[in-house]
């Protein structure tokens, strides 16, 4: 029985364009209808997934942000907020003073951005009042010193020329209590210790009393695997990495081919119970 139906944004609920087509909108309203909770799982800030539900899918449903650190439920109420420590923030700037990556802290709505190329759009949207310019790290540490000011992720990018040293840079940080997952090809997020999509879906299994066992969740990437991987009906895109596809209860077709609505459809028909 399938009670949930969780999924992540990019590459697998939108499409190359950053947007949810009309398929899985009208997909995601008939499951909601059927009875089924729904909610978006995704590394994105609150204020980037509230926009899907208010301009698009006009369904309730759980914000599952910032790869997990933060819950708000269907009604509006933060259910979990975990924020990395500051300390550790400033553990990680300080160890990446003098590297030339793209360094974005992620609040809950507001994203801070440095990069030494002058490129200030974040992996998966463009600029917005909510993205702000940070001409220098020590900005970014200025901005960590704010008592009034949580930071959930720090993430990392780079050039395909520069990603073994990222990867190096990287490995000095896995000795910190914190949580490295990777959302692209040269796209890396740090997250609280033990802050994950999963952890979070098993917190609202707690609060639901729906078995994880019941659960439906989408994805494509490495921040997605632990999710695929334990629910009852982890699935992957078929434009998925390896690694989700092999940890996979089944495999959709691609996120520009309509993948969570074709699944969901199955849902309905009550294929899987």
């Amino acid at each position: 029985m399938i009670e949930f139906i969780g999924t992540d944004l990019d590459g697998t609920l939108l499409n190359s364009y950053s947007k949810i087509s009309s398929v899985n909108v009208q997909a995601i309203r008939n499951v909601v209808n059927s009875g089924r909770k729904f909610a978006i799982c995704s590394g994105r800030t609150l204020h980037s997934v509230n926009k899907y539900f208010e301009n698009d899918l006009k369904v309730p449903g759980y914000r599952v942000v910032l790869n997990g650190a933060v819950i708000v439920d269907s009604d509006g109420k933060k259910v979990f907020d975990q924020p990395l420590d500051h300390k550790i923030v400033a553990e990680i700037l300080k160890r990446a003073e003098f590297s030339k990556f793209k360094v974005v802290l992620d609040g809950l709505n507001d994203v801070y951005i440095y990069d030494p190329n002058h490129g200030w759009t974040t992996y998966f949207e463009g600029m917005s009042r909510h993205h702000i310019k940070a001409h220098s790290m020590e900005d970014l540490k200025k901005l960590n010193d704010r008592t009034d000011l949580d930071i959930y992720k720090v993430c990392f990018s780079c050039t395909p020329s520069k990603l073994p040293e990222l990867q190096k840079k990287l490995e000095s940080f896995t000795a910190l209590p914190v949580t490295i997952s990777r959302s692209g090809s040269y796209y890396f997020e740090i997250n609280g210790q033990d802050v994950t999509k999963l952890s979070a879906l098993q917190h609202i299994s707690e609060l639901s009393k729906i078995p994880m066992t019941h659960f439906m969740c989408f994805g494509d990437y490495g921040n997605d695997l632990d999710m695929i991987k334990e629910v009852g009906y982890g699935v992957a895109m078929d434009n998925a990495i390896d690694r989700v596809k092999d940890v996979a209860w089944e495999t959709t077709a691609n996120n520009n081919q309509d993948g969570v609505a074709k699944m969901l459809d199955r849902v309905l028909n009550k294929e899987f119970d």
